[in-house]
Formats: structure tokens, sequence, C-alpha cells
């Protein structure tokens, strides 16, 4: 909105007030899921369930440290083909009964001036990895939390030895809405992908599968602040979008004029 990017001006400019408000909802489902974290679908739609959203969550009276961490390529040196998990680590007092295993972690923030309040901007979603006591000589328990986004989901073998392969090979569009679908995520409505056909993939994990396509792409995945698995190509779009190409993604040029489709 306006007014947070009003906000946002001032506190970057170090303005006397003006400060970032932190919350974090934990233990929202979002997505209904099988007993072993799959997320259920009905016809290739994820099932979404009632979530609490940043006024549910806690705030900084029990939130001592909040911080989040999104990298596009896994080494210093840009690469393509990554598919590098998002981090999140918090400390809290620990709050009244038990933080589920795998808990969906939500964190949010927003801009004061200390009369206005902007939107609550979310930032990523991730799933409890670790928890632990921190032991630090007060009587206060405190928690900490570490945790990666739905990408480290990709880990699974998308199909295994022996498993039927009808209707293979898929066009890279439909193959990256199977592998969004059974992480628990959507495909980010900027992505633009190739309509090539990709063999059946027996025996390779979804991130595997995933890395090659990003890099045909010129291209790394990652998932947003709201959750959505994008495509950030290094090159921009690929030119598959607009121009005849040939098998290997280069555009077929008559003359030096390319070919528009």
């Amino acid at each position: 909105s306006e007014l947070y990017k009003e906000l946002l001006d001032g506190y970057q400019a170090g303005t006397p007030g003006v400060k970032m408000e932190t919350r974090l909802a934990i233990g929202e489902t979002g997505r209904l899921i099988t007993k072993q974290g799959d997320s259920i679908t009905f016809g290739g739609t994820s099932i979404l369930v009632g979530a609490t959203g940043a006024d549910g969550g806690y705030d900084q009276t029990i939130l001592i440290s909040l911080g989040t961490e999104s990298r596009v390529f896994g080494e210093e040196t840009p690469t393509v083909g990554c598919c590098v998990a998002g981090e999140i680590d918090i400390e809290m007092l620990k709050p009244v009964g038990e933080i589920p295993k795998q808990a969906r972690l939500v964190p949010y923030v927003r801009l004061t001036d200390g009369d206005r309040h902007s939107e609550w901007i979310q930032k990523g979603v991730f799933y409890l990895d670790t928890r632990q006591k921190k032991e630090d000589g007060s009587n206060i328990e405190k928690l900490v939390i570490h945790g990666y986004d739905a990408m480290l989901k990709m880990e699974q073998t998308y199909i295994d030895d022996g498993e039927d392969v009808t209707g293979w090979p898929k066009p890279v569009p439909t193959v990256m809405a199977e592998i969004a679908a059974r992480i628990g995520v959507e495909l980010d409505e900027r992505n633009v992908l190739r309509d090539y056909l990709v063999e059946a993939p027996v025996g390779y994990t979804m991130r595997e599968v995933a890395g090659w396509i990003a890099a045909a792409h010129c291209g790394n995945w990652t998932i947003t602040d709201a959750g959505k698995l994008r495509l950030v190509c290094l090159a921009g779009p690929p030119v598959a979008a607009d121009y005849l190409v040939s098998e290997d993604g280069d555009a077929i040029l008559f003359g030096d004029t390319k070919i528009i489709v």
C-alpha cells in the first residue's frame, strides 16, 4: 500500500518513531495433508483449510528474534539449475502447549509510526525442522527453532522404480504443476515455461527434475514470500514464449530475423 511505502522510506531513513513489527503464526496447516505430510489435491489443486494469519500469530512480547534467508544460488558463484530451500531461525519464549512436529511457520511484518499501521506482509512459509530449549541460566523457558520452506520436500523420488509410467513423456508445465502439488504449493503466476516434453524421470528426485528444467530456462527455482514456486531466470523470460525455437531452445532465424509463433 502507499502507507507501507511511505513508512518504509521513513524506516530506511532512520526516522524516529518508525519501526517494524513482527508476528509469527505457528501450527497453521494451510493445506489438507496426509499422515505422511503430502498435500491432498482435488483435480490437481491443493485443498485449503482454515488459517489464522498474522492476527492469530505470536507478537514481540513472545518473539525474541526472528530471521529468514532465501537464496537463488546454491553457492556464492551464480549458477543455474538450483532449487535451494529457504530457512527460518526463531528464538522465542516457550508458548503454552506443544508446537507440533513439522508445524507450519509463517512470519509477517508491518511498519508503524506509533499512530498508523501498515498492512501485514507475509514473509514466506516454512516448516519446523528442529526445536530445542535454550539453557541460559534463567528461570524463563525459551525455544530455539529452525525450519525450511517447501523446497526441501522435493527430495522425494518423483517416480519409483517399477511405477507405472503411462502418460509419459509430459510437457514441462504439467511436470512442474505435479511437483508443486506434491510439495503443497502453487506455481507462481509469473512463471513462463517452455512446452517441451520430459521423459519419465524414474528413480530421480523432484529436486533433480526441477533443477534440469530450471537449467534449461537459464534460471533457478525459489519459494516466494507468498509461498509459491517461482522460476527466476537470469536472462529474463525464455525466448520460447514468443519465438520458434530448436530442440535446444535456441531461436530459429530466417536470415537474421526470429520467427514469431
